[in-house]
C-alpha cells in the first residue's frame, strides 16, 4: 500500500491510499474531523469511516487534466494515465482550489518550494512553444518541472503574475493565473474565448477575468484564477470543486448523456448547499442561457463550480471556459452538454422547454421567460462594445463574425420561445 497526504490549505485533511489493484481509499485525519469547518468535497462529508474507491475516486480523478493533456503528462512521467494516484503523486502539489497531495511525510510545496522564477517574453514564448511536447515543463528527473494539476483538456500553464511580471511558481506563493495555449486545429480560439468571456461580463454575469496574451510570436489566453485572492502582498487559495465532483461523478461522466449530472441535479446541489440559494439558482439559469446564446455545446458539469469557502460560501464560482463551439461547425457536435427542459438541441428549444427548465431549477416559469428575453436582448446589444474592447489583432479575427451571427440567431430563437403562449 502507498499513501499520499492530502492537505487543504496548510493543514493535513486526510490520507489517500492506493490499495492492491490500484483501488483508492480516502480517510479524514482525526484532528481534521474535530476542527474542520468544511469537508474536502460535498460528496465526501466528514465522517470517521474511510471512503472506498467508488466513493472517493471521482473527486480525486476530477482534480486531474483530461484527454491528450493527461496522456502526455503520464508519458512524461512514465506512468499510467488511468491511475489517478500515480498522476497525483507527480503533479498534485497544487491542485484546483486549496488541495495539495504529497508523499506521506514529505513537506508540501507551499512550505518547501523555491522562490518564483521570473520570465522574459522570450522565455515565456519558448515555454508556450514547448508546452504540448513537455507538459508542465516536466521531463523525467527535471527539478524545474511544475507539480501543478489543472483540470481540463487543453495545454495549460499555471503562472504567478505580479504587475507586469510573469513567473513560474512551485507552490509558494501559489499561481494566480492560468495560461491556456490554443491547439492548432482550433483557429481563432484565443479571440473566441476572450470575446465570450468579455461578453459574459458585459451582460452582467460573474466571470473570471481573461485577456489575450502575446509572447513574441506566440498567442495564448491569460485567465485570472477565481480560486485565488490577495491579502496585501500575500496570495491565498480558495477551496472549490466542480459540480461533477460535488455530485460524486467521475470526470468521464461530465456530460449528462454519459451519466453526468443534469440541470435538475446541479440545481439541487446549489439549492442544498449554496448560501443565498435563490440568487445562486438565478445565476446558474443565466449561465445556462448564455451558453446557448454563444453556441457553447461543451458546457458540461465540470464547467460549473462551487466555491466552498470565503465570504458568502458556498457560492457559485465565476464562469470560465466560455467558448463558441458553434464557430467550428460540427466538430463539437450540436447537442448541449446538458438537457434544457428535456431538449439537447439548442435550436429546438421552445417555450415548454424553458418552463421545464424552470421546474428543474425551482424557478417560476414567468421569471425564466423574463430572464431569457432580457439576457438575449442584452447580449445582442453588447456585441459591438465587447468586440471594440479587444486589442488588435484579436478584435479583427474573422471567427468573431461567426460568433456574433450565432448570438443573433439564438437570441431571436430564445426570445421567440420565451414569448410563446404558456
Amino acid at each position: 500500500m502507498s499513501s499520499l497526504d492530502v492537505y487543504l490549505h496548510d493543514e493535513r485533511a486526510g490520507t489517500l491510499d492506493r490499495l492492491d489493484g490500484a483501488k483508492l481509499r480516502f480517510g479524514y485525519d482525526p484532528d481534521w474531523l474535530t476542527s474542520a469547518a468544511a469537508p474536502l468535497s460535498l460528496a465526501l462529508p466528514l465522517r470517521e469511516a474511510p471512503y472506498a474507491d467508488a466513493e472517493c475516486r471521482p473527486f480525486f480523478a476530477g482534480l486531474l487534466p483530461e484527454g491528450d493533456f493527461l496522456r502526455a503528462i503520464a508519458r512524461t512521467f512514465g506512468i499510467s494515465a488511468g491511475n489517478p494516484f500515480s498522476v497525483l503523486r507527480e503533479i498534485g502539489g497544487e491542485c484546483a482550489g486549496a488541495v495539495s497531495l504529497v508523499e506521506t511525510g514529505a513537506a508540501p510545496p507551499f512550505l518547501s518550494a523555491p522562490e518564483p522564477r521570473w520570465l522574459s517574453d522570450a522565455q515565456l514564448a519558448s515555454l508556450l512553444e514547448e508546452l504540448p511536447a513537455h507538459p508542465l515543463m516536466a521531463d523525467e528527473g527535471d527539478e524545474e518541472g511544475i507539480r501543478l494539476s489543472l483540470a481540463g483538456t487543453r495545454d495549460k500553464l499555471g503562472v504567478l503574475v505580479q504587475g507586469e511580471r510573469v513567473g513560474i511558481t512551485r507552490g509558494r506563493p501559489p499561481s494566480t493565473h492560468i495560461i491556456k495555449v490554443p491547439p492548432p486545429q482550433l483557429p481563432g480560439l484565443v479571440a473566441n474565448e476572450a470575446y465570450c468571456m468579455s461578453l459574459a461580463r458585459e451582460v452582467g454575469l460573474t466571470v473570471a477575468t481573461a485577456k489575450p496574451l502575446r509572447a513574441d510570436d506566440r498567442q495564448a489566453l491569460l485567465v485570472e484564477r477565481y480560486d485565488r485572492f490577495r491579502e496585501g502582498a500575500r496570495v491565498r487559495r480558495l477551496h472549490q470543486e466542480d459540480l461533477c465532483q460535488a455530485s460524486g461523478r467521475p470526470p468521464e461522466a461530465k456530460y449528462e448523456s454519459e451519466g453526468g449530472p443534469g440541470v435538475a441535479e446541479c440545481g439541487r446541489l446549489i439549492r442544498t448547499h449554496a448560501a443565498g440559494p435563490g440568487a445562486a439558482l438565478l445565476r446558474f439559469l443565466d449561465a445556462l442561457l448564455f451558453n446557448v446564446l454563444i453556441g457553447n455545446a461543451d458546457a458540461h458539469s465540470k464547467n460549473y463550480s462551487l466555491l466552498l469557502e470565503g465570504p458568502g460560501a458556498p457560492r457559485l464560482a465565476p464562469l470560465y471556459d466560455l467558448i463558441s463551439t458553434r464557430a467550428y461547425g460540427r466538430r463539437f457536435g450540436r447537442k448541449m452538454g446538458m438537457k434544457y427542459g428535456g431538449e439537447y438541441r439548442p435550436d429546438r428549444i421552445r417555450g415548454r422547454h424553458l418552463d421545464r427548465l424552470g421546474d428543474a431549477l425551482g424557478i417560476a416559469h414567468r421569471r425564466v421567460r423574463q430572464h431569457t428575453r432580457e439576457l438575449a436582448a442584452t447580449a445582442v446589444g453588447a456585441r459591438g462594445a465587447t468586440r471594440e474592447r479587444l486589442d488588435d489583432p484579436w478584435r479583427r479575427d474573422p471567427i468573431l463574425d461567426s460568433i456574433e451571427e450565432t448570438i443573433e440567431q439564438f437570441a431571436e430563437a430564445l426570445i421567440a420561445a420565451a414569448t410563446e403562449p404558456a
